[in-house]
């Protein structure tokens, strides 16, 4: 391998009474680690290898992990089709080693170790797509905007998060917006009128760090009020388990890692921009996010699409879903990203 590339790949094989079993690349269940930079970071596997079709899955957070991300049902689909990659990130997860340097920069510099590891691990002739999900979408802007573009074939951007700035302003506006359309429906009066006064309260030329942490918590809770008024459609059931009891994920150190990561990158992240420079982006390019969005606003991701100057590029805005699309309109949300790697392949 390159020696310029500060990485090894350490191969975790699964051996049954001392024998190596052959491996079926059609239902691949495998754990790989890439150390990087100080860092051993585990990808975990999952699905159809035989493909030739990689989504690398850039999880949410800062705090997050990979395997939360295959939980519930709209990855059954794709991992029938492609290889899934669930990616630990620095000081997250259960990923090991250093992290007290940690930037949007490196993680976007381990994200390339990540899909330099999957083409040497399965060929120069794999497909790999980046799937970035809320703080995800700030790490594959980075990637994408850091002249690594030509080892990944398409982006994958579900409600994410590439200029926090403005998104504290769009997520106050659509606080705004959908306090007075629910309250004109009588839904949740009394809920809602407090949100509109405190919305209304925010000088969105001057957002401060306390008003931008309720803006994200806020986000959250409204979307219940809104599942309970069936404008947003309930959370699904089923489907795979991702980071449950029986995991390779260890709740409560992946809660202290996560923890500890988000506050070594919070300065840095609630300055982070990217907007000026989206016009660069040319690959093919699939914007998701949810109408009821409030911790990543919509407006993002139609700045996303309308300023990249990608050939192919699709927007989708999910009619009956907030933060997380793939939990309220899962058979949606998956056919998309099918129809568009199929397409873009």
């Amino acid at each position: 391998m390159n020696k310029r590339y500060s990485y090894i790949i350490i191969l975790v094989t699964l051996l049954i009474f001392g024998c190596k079993k052959e491996q079926d690349l059609s239902n691949i269940d495998e754990t790989i680690y890439v150390r990087h930079r100080g860092a051993d970071m585990p990808v975990y596997l999952r699905g159809n290898a035989n493909s030739k079709v990689i989504v690398l899955v850039v999880h949410g957070g800062p705090g997050g992990n990979g395997l939360e991300y295959r939980t519930g049902t709209w990855t059954v689909p794709l991992e029938k089709n492609y290889a899934m990659a669930y990616w630990d990130q620095r000081g997250q997860g259960m990923s090991h080693g250093k992290y007290d340097n940690i930037s949007v920069k490196l993680v976007a510099q381990d994200m390339d170790a990540v899909v330099r590891t999957l083409k040497h691990k399965f060929g120069d002739d794999t497909k790999v797509f980046a799937y970035g999900h809320s703080w995800g979408g700030t790490v594959t802007a980075e990637y994408m905007l850091s002249n690594q573009i030509g080892y990944v074939d398409g982006w994958i951007s579900s409600n994410g998060a590439h200029d926090m700035p403005k998104n504290n302003i769009e997520s106050v506006k659509l606080f705004r917006k959908v306090a007075a359309e629910q309250i004109a429906l009588r839904n949740n009066i009394d809920k809602w009128q407090e949100i509109k006064t405190w919305a209304n309260g925010i000088d969105t030329n001057n957002i401060t760090d306390a008003q931008s942490l309720e803006i994200n918590q806020k986000g959250f809770e409204v979307e219940e009020w809104l599942i309970e008024d069936g404008v947003l459609n309930a959370r699904t059931q089923g489907g795979n388990s991702g980071a449950g009891i029986f995991s390779p994920i260890n709740p409560v150190s992946s809660n202290i890692n996560g923890t500890l990561t988000n506050l070594l990158l919070s300065g840095e992240i609630k300055s982070t921009s990217y907007t000026d420079d989206l016009d660069k982006i040319n690959l093919p390019l699939l914007v998701i996010t949810g109408k009821y969005d409030f911790v990543v606003a919509p407006q993002l991701g139609n700045d996303l699409y309308s300023l990249a100057n990608s050939a192919n590029k699709t927007i989708a805005v999910f009619d009956k879903s907030g933060h997380s699309p793939m939990t309220h309109e899962p058979s949606k949300y998956s056919n998309l990203i099918i129809q568009f790697i199929e397409a873009s392949r």
